[in-house]
């Protein structure tokens, strides 16, 4: 089963600053969370990403899972070091303290598997997973994937995701039920003037449309 782990304004710890570490942050940085990272190693990438804000690090020589004693509400623990005993020893400490817990090195002893992603945008994700069995193979039909997502999704399509979002959050404080709020949505999608204003890429003009259907929507239905 694959699943969009919500890690928005929550603690990531990532144990292990090297190509693997770096992947596991790069993952996160557009999560919206706050990421720790404990590491023995200082390069030029973490370097930058702490002088930016990014993370925090925890620059030591990690000998045992007692480092992990200092943090509390840690909600995913990422262990990532070039050692198989510790990164299993980081595990069994991440579930006792009640965080989901991924081994690099290791998925079946992990809560999840990383899917392959195809980010478009950063409005729509599509995963290619393999269960763990070969992230090789994972990555590559991603790469075949990635081409397809890109022919067939336009310029429209992005810019209804964005109206979707906004309407959506404006109908939560208009239309009580969520039954309604989906026939509202859905209606956006089905008007030929909005369609045809995203088309011109005219946004805020659709945005301005929608709040107009919005605010007549409960006249529309009772007439």
């Amino acid at each position: 089963m694959i699943v969009d782990l919500n890690v928005n304004n929550k603690k990531a710890i990532v144990v292990g600053g090297g190509t693997e570490g770096l992947r596991k942050i790069n993952g996160l940085l557009d999560q919206d969370c706050e990421i720790t990272v404990i590491t023995s190693r200082l390069n030029n990438q973490l370097k930058k990403l702490m002088d930016n804000g990014k993370i925090n690090l925890v620059k030591c020589r990690i000998k045992d899972v007692k480092i992990l004693d200092q943090f509390k509400d840690v909600f995913l623990i990422l262990a990532a070091t070039d050692d198989r005993d510790l990164n299993r020893r980081l595990v069994e400490k991440g579930r006792t303290m009640g965080a989901f817990v991924y081994a690099s090195d290791d998925p079946k002893i992990s809560d999840f598997s990383y899917a392959s992603l195809v980010n478009y945008e950063g409005l729509i994700q599509v995963a290619i997973s393999t269960s763990g069995k070969s992230p090789i193979m994972a990555r590559k039909i991603r790469m075949k994937i990635e081409r397809m997502v890109h022919r067939s999704i336009n310029d429209s399509d992005i810019s209804n995701i964005i109206l979707q979002e906004f309407a959506r959050k404006k109908a939560k404080r208009k239309i009580g039920t969520v039954r309604e709020r989906k026939q509202f949505l859905y209606s956006l999608i089905k008007d030929k003037n909005i369609q045809h204003l995203l088309r011109l890429n005219k946004l805020n003009e659709a945005k301005m449309t929608a709040l107009h259907m919005l605010n007549n929507w409960g006249k529309v239905n009772e007439a």
